[in-house]
């Protein structure tokens, strides 16, 4: 607040009485990925996917077919092509979640235990736990 000391802004949005969620909500986008039986079901949006570097191939969650090959990356108009096509959602595997952020906190409502906070970088044991759980949808940040 002074000019001696620096302070993060997330110190003075606590103080203010916001919580790690809320402070998140404000800064990202969410997104929520949709267990299915065959991975996991992501909303196509143009522009988030533009300049996207693939490394397993992109396949539509709708029909399976393979939109865009592992290993090239999405350009600017074939995202806005693929939207005009009615691409409306992707199919993503496990790996793929894996270093995503959480935007909220996933908590078991019965006994209140806290398996992943808002924030917390999904992990290949955070993943599997959260399966285990049974968790169909898990709201993630858009970073």
């Amino acid at each position: 607040i002074d000019r001696r000391r620096k302070l993060p802004v997330t110190s003075l949005m606590y103080a203010l009485g916001l919580d790690g969620e809320q402070i998140l909500s404000t800064f990202y986008k969410k997104i929520t990925y949709k267990r299915t039986k065959d991975g996991w079901r992501v909303p196509f949006d143009a522009n988030r996917f533009r300049g996207y570097s693939t490394v397993n191939d992109l396949i539509d969650a709708d029909t399976g077919k393979v939109v865009l090959e592992a290993g090239k990356k999405l350009t600017v108009r074939q995202a806005r092509q693929l939207q005009e096509k009615g691409l409306k959602a992707l199919r993503m595997s496990d790996e793929e979640l894996v270093g995503n952020y959480l935007a909220e906190d996933l908590v078991n409502p019965k006994t209140g235990e806290i398996y992943a906070e808002a924030g917390e970088e999904i992990t290949e044991k955070s993943l599997k736990v959260l399966n285990e759980q049974g968790y169909k949808d898990l709201p993630l940040l858009d970073i």
